[in-house]
């Protein structure tokens, strides 16, 4: 006749579980997406070249869907979107160049004032 198992009391064996799942895996399962490898996810230039490309994107995919839906809507072709809505695209690709290039400016600005700290 074999002896039952013994395990150790429940709130033991939670507690060594999770410190040993502490150590094996991320804070979480989902991981924010970065186009910046991880040595510099902290530089402030580098993250401001990543929400460039980002921007960029976005903007190319909304210029790209506007210009498909002018093109059909001059053909017989059912445009992928409706006026109001190539409207807004549009609106969107504008505001967000807008606010690229005013935090560029702001880059542009912070770099005179970091030489004139760097001169002192």
């Amino acid at each position: 006749m074999s002896k039952p198992r013994s395990t150790p009391p429940a709130s033991s064996q939670s507690s060594a579980s999770a410190a040993q799942e502490s150590i094996e895996s991320p804070e979480s399962l989902h991981q924010a997406f970065t186009w910046l490898p991880s040595t510099h996810k902290h530089d402030a230039t580098a993250q401001f070249f990543e929400m460039t490309k980002d921007v960029c994107q976005g903007v190319e995919t909304c210029i790209d869907l506007v210009h498909f839906s002018t093109m059909d809507r001059d053909s017989d072709t059912t445009p992928v979107l409706n006026i109001a809505d190539t409207e807004r695209l549009l609106r969107l690709a504008l505001t967000s160049s807008k606010m690229l290039g005013q935090m560029a400016a702001c880059n542009i600005d912070l770099l005179g004032v970091t030489s004139s700290k760097r001169a002192e």
